[in-house]
């Protein structure tokens, strides 16, 4: 949710799910088969419950990024008033 909220305040909300289905997808490709270490910091989508650094990661994300948008706002694009 807070990857999807930044990326309304950078690319606007048409095209707010591309950032986050593109982080998503690339990780789910490239994540290894088992959790933790250090790919439970940048993989922290697809680490289990339990992990850590992965709770971290995601609880930082949403912050940041409601944090982002509530100073910001959604991008207005061009020929919206």
């Amino acid at each position: 949710m807070g990857v999807t909220a930044a990326a309304v305040t950078v690319v606007g909300a048409r095209l707010s799910w591309l950032p986050p289905s593109f982080f998503v997808g690339t990780v789910y490709l490239a994540a290894p088969s088992r959790p933790g270490g250090a790919a439970q910091w940048w993989a922290w989508v697809m680490q289990p419950g339990p992990q850590g650094g992965a709770w971290t990661m995601a609880v930082g994300a949403f912050v940041a990024g409601t944090g982002l948008y509530a100073w910001r706002g959604a991008r207005r694009m061009s020929g919206e008033s």
